[in-house]
């Protein structure tokens, strides 16, 4: 009777031991969606800055450079 009574008392460690990791996990797991897409905007503005930057020094390189070409005529 003895191994049975530690035999139930393992199961019901066991099972508050799943159950504790199940809602640990589960608060852990919150809804980040407004935080993904707050950052996807601000990936998207990067990317945006940094090709209208990229574009703007090629005409300034291209501008100075026509610039120089002509005053040697």
């Amino acid at each position: 009777m003895i191994s049975i009574k530690n035999l139930s008392n393992k199961k019901v460690v066991l099972v508050s031991a799943v159950t504790g990791v199940l809602v640990n996990f589960t608060a852990t797991a919150a809804d980040y969606t407004a935080e993904i897409a707050t950052a996807s905007a601000e990936g998207t503005a990067n990317v945006t800055a940094v090709i209208v930057g990229v574009i703007g020094i090629a005409i300034l390189g291209f501008g100075v450079g026509a610039m120089v070409s002509w005053f040697k005529r």
